[in-house]
């Protein structure tokens, strides 16, 4: 299922992954899509074909499994630019990287507080590649698609790569670094609390302004306001 968020002249869809319940968000123009995190989506693959897409700008807001497990399939029907932060585009290039296990583990646990069967669901779709990056950078970048500006900012703790995508000013794309109501995450082997402290909350309030409209990685959309407390952002962790 897809839902769309009507933003100014924008029209923003979202799909949710099932297994881990992780956004993806595309973005169309007249022939080319910007996709943020993709998984597979007979729904979303459907509209583009509708629409004649034929080339899309893939965005990633970190390298984890949950964001990234669909650009085999992208890749495979479209013309695709991938775009992320180098450090996590050098963990999609390794062999590590072809075996997601914290991803298998963090599923397998949600089946037993729920008894859902989504592990199952997820080995049986999960196609393992390495993906090389088409466009990487350190701290920031600028790019302008479409008419819109897309500034890139690093903001590592959840994930080495993680990073924050703001667009023309007024909306911005966190992933699993800024979410409401679910803690962030600075405790995986590739996370590290410092450097969420240090280094991605000070961008990340730096960048961001009351009226923004968040897009996260796991929720729904929210205003970045409804997270400051006295002007304070408020974020939890565990």
């Amino acid at each position: 299922m897809l839902d769309v968020f009507v933003m100014g002249g924008l029209y923003i869809y979202r799909s949710v992954y099932d297994p881990v319940s992780s956004n993806m968000y595309a973005i169309l123009s007249e022939a080319e899509a910007v996709i943020f995190d993709p998984h597979k989506s007979e729904e979303l693959t459907e509209l583009l074909n509708k629409q004649g897409i034929q080339k899309i700008t893939i965005l990633l807001t970190h390298e984890h499994h949950d964001h990234t497990s669909g650009i085999y399939w992208y890749q495979e029907h479209f013309d695709i630019t991938i775009i992320c932060q180098k450090l996590g585009a050098e963990w999609m290039t390794s062999q590590k990287y072809l075996r997601p296990t914290l991803l298998l583990f963090i599923i397998g646990e949600m089946d037993k507080t729920t008894g859902s069967n989504n592990l199952q669901l997820f080995e049986r779709e999960f196609v393992a590649r390495n993906y090389k990056a088409d466009i990487t950078f350190d701290k920031e970048l600028q790019v302008d698609c479409n008419g819109h500006q897309f500034m890139f900012y690093h903001i590592p703790g959840h994930s080495k790569g993680s990073s924050l995508i703001v667009i023309d000013n007024q909306y911005a794309f966190t992933g699993d670094s800024l979410l409401k109501n679910i803690p962030i995450i600075t405790r995986f082997p590739e996370s590290n609390h410092k450097d969420y402290l240090t280094k991605a909350l000070p961008t990340i309030q730096g960048k961001l302004r009351d009226d923004m409209t968040i897009f996260p990685g796991h929720g729904t959309p929210f205003l970045y306001k409804e997270l400051l407390n006295n002007n304070t952002l408020n974020v939890r962790f565990r």
